[in-house]
């Protein structure tokens, strides 16, 4: 099993010097990264192995969410000190739906979708448009992941990316294309082996998160978080209450602070929190993180039960 960062090398830039693509990597990371990562800090199983529930025991008869959920998040950039004279800047937008049941080979199972979507000041700096669409097929018994599809639209980087994880044999195959071009040039195929037999995705863990975990203050989790072929181990420490506005409204929340335990969560370390509502929703509503190009956040703008 690869533990690894899960974010590509080269993924932030040193600076903003050089021509406009310096700046791709942060919009990246507001739009589209940021946001995957942001769903970590809920990810959990209880560092007391005798207390955490084991992946195979059966789902709550009740769930804080229910199947049609919408979540939908204004993303911002705020620049690093020495670029003062920059103003902070939207970003984009991301949302998360709980989209609907459907089947996998003779098994029920949720569709989750995550979409991001480029929009205001720095978009129109940096000069690219990012309009992504993943798709994440997963039991709805244990949140394992059954199927993974990725449509990367980001500027001129095209790519479809399919990953379907094989369980009962402890492995995945993973199939991208770059479609940027005709024919489509195939750019990975190939089976990972020493993969856990359950896998969680990281929206799929998040809903996990969601339905068992309580998040009480002082506690730490630990979890393992699939993203194509890696394997990432993640530390959430629920630090303390604090009350967050967001666009959607007004919320009492548990801020949890998040530490990759094996190297940093991004190419240069950087540190992130995420802010879940105290009450049984759980819900994400704010997430900030600190990298190496200033300070993204992200608010939750509108929420359909």
């Amino acid at each position: 099993m690869k533990f690894s960062r899960p974010w590509r090398d080269g993924l932030l830039a040193p600076g903003l010097e050089g021509r406009c693509e310096k700046i791709h990597p942060p919009v990246k990371v507001l739009v589209r990264n940021l946001a995957l990562l942001a769903v970590t800090a809920a990810l959990a199983q209880p560092e007391n192995r005798s207390t955490a529930r084991s992946i195979d025991r059966p789902a709550p008869e009740t769930n804080p969410f229910s199947v049609g959920e919408r979540l939908l998040y204004h993303i911002e950039w705020n620049p690093p000190w020495y670029l003062f004279f920059l103003p902070a800047m939207e970003a984009g937008e991301a949302e998360l739906r709980l989209a609907g049941e459907t089947a996998y080979e003779g098994s029920k199972a949720w569709k989750i979708v995550f979409e991001a979507r480029s929009s205001g000041a720095l978009v129109k700096l940096a000069g690219v448009k990012i309009e992504d669409h993943f798709e994440f097929i997963t039991d709805p018994h244990t949140l394992c992941t059954y199927a993974v599809s990725k449509k990367v639209r980001e500027g001129k980087r095209k790519r479809d990316i399919d990953i379907v994880y094989y369980r009962a044999s402890n492995r995945l195959h993973i199939r991208e294309l770059d479609v940027a071009v005709s024919p489509a040039k195939v750019k990975r195929d190939e089976f990972i082996k020493e993969i856990p037999g359950c896998v969680r995705d990281l929206f799929s863990a998040l809903y996990n998160a969601r339905r068992n975990e309580e998040f009480n203050l002082g506690s730490r989790h630990r979890t393992l978080v699939g993203d194509n072929e890696k394997v990432k181990e993640i530390e959430v420490r629920v630090e303390k209450s604090e009350i967050v506005e967001t666009p959607a409204g007004k919320y009492e929340t548990r801020r949890l602070d998040t530490v990759a335990l094996l190297g940093g969560l991004f190419k240069d370390g950087g540190q992130f929190k995420i802010w879940v509502t105290s009450d049984p929703r759980r819900l994400p509503v704010q997430f900030e993180a600190k990298v190496n190009l200033g300070k993204v956040s992200g608010k939750l703008k509108a929420f359909e039960p």
